[in-house]
């Protein structure tokens, strides 16, 4: 039988819910991906933007010879690093297609985790509420190498302070009774995500607005040695209130500097013919991020403020 396209159900952000009626989830760092097992035909991993990652990670895909299809699972592809799932490993792996790299992605392999079953034996399970599907999903015993499910708990703040303490992206809380809802935002699934706090230096910013009377963004960076350089680790641009935004452009424009108090040599990561105005690293701050990536920047900074 042919297997029916689904659109994944997506998050809501959002506080982690109280009360009775919920579960907790990991919250993965990885990238999105729904696989289709026909009966009698090999597995396709489809992404969330409809990308084929079949050919992509092949160990992913022998992994599901020994599964009996027909079955259609929502997951993540994963890929581990030092202990921890890797975003930056995984997004090396997506964006590689020739033979040859992909064979030298051998080193790093991926695992799909499954956390929802949409269906099984024919029959679609959209409208079937969470808890039963995933009473389906578990018994399917799909534990192997390339392959998981997701763990569950019932108590969900036993699941963030669990995957908090893992040093995992966050936890996605979901109601029992919930329906699966393709492609839709949902509040019947709340993700709560796990933030670290950097104290940062202003080193520069983006003007934005008429006048440049507002910052669009600031370029911050951390000292590599007292009185040195700043090693730089990103641009800052969300997390502002307007106000804020125009009082601190007001703030920097006192502390201008003709030259970059970053490293030399450090690229910043703009598009070309972006306006720059340096200023002295006499401004510290802190913001929020999820991870430091591979060149030692932060991963998805948000501003909370000035020190």
């Amino acid at each position: 039988m042919r297997l029916p396209h689904v659109e994944p159900m997506l998050a809501t952000a959002g506080p982690l819910p109280s009360g009775t009626g919920w579960v907790g989830e990991v919250k993965w760092d990885g990238a999105r991906c729904v696989a289709y097992v026909p009966e009698a035909a090999p597995v396709r991993l489809v992404g969330r933007r409809g990308g084929d990652f079949t050919g992509r990670f092949p160990e992913v895909a022998d992994a599901f010879t020994e599964v009996r299809g027909p079955l259609i699972l929502d997951g993540e592809l994963v890929v581990v690093r030092d202990g921890t799932p890797s975003f930056a490993a995984l997004r090396d792996r997506i964006h590689r297609t020739r033979p040859a790299a992909l064979g030298r992605a051998a080193g790093e392999p991926a695992v799909f985790i499954a956390f929802d079953l949409l269906h099984t034996g024919g029959r679609p399970l959209l409208a079937e509420p969470y808890a039963r599907r995933r009473a389906a999903l578990d018994g399917l015993q799909l534990e192997r190498p390339h392959l998981r499910v997701s763990p569950v708990w019932n108590d969900i703040a036993e699941a963030y302070g669990w995957t908090r303490e893992h040093r995992l992206k966050g936890v996605i809380a979901k109601r029992n009774d919930s329906r699966y809802a393709p492609g839709a935002r949902s509040r019947d699934w709340v993700k709560v995500e796990h933030l670290r706090v950097a104290d940062v230096v202003i080193g520069g910013w983006l003007p934005g607005g008429p006048g440049e009377a507002s910052v669009r963004a600031v370029l911050v960076g951390v000292p590599a040695e007292r009185d040195g350089p700043l090693r730089f680790v990103g641009t800052v641009g969300t997390g502002f209130a307007a106000p804020e935004r125009r009082a601190l452009a007001a703030v920097l424009r006192r502390i201008a500097c003709p030259v970059s108090p970053f490293s030399a040599g450090a690229g910043l990561g703009l598009p070309r013919g972006t306006v720059v105005r340096f200023t002295r690293p006499e401004l510290r701050a802190e913001v929020e991020f999820l991870e430091h990536t591979d060149a030692g920047r932060l991963r998805q900074p948000v501003w909370r403020g000035l020190r």
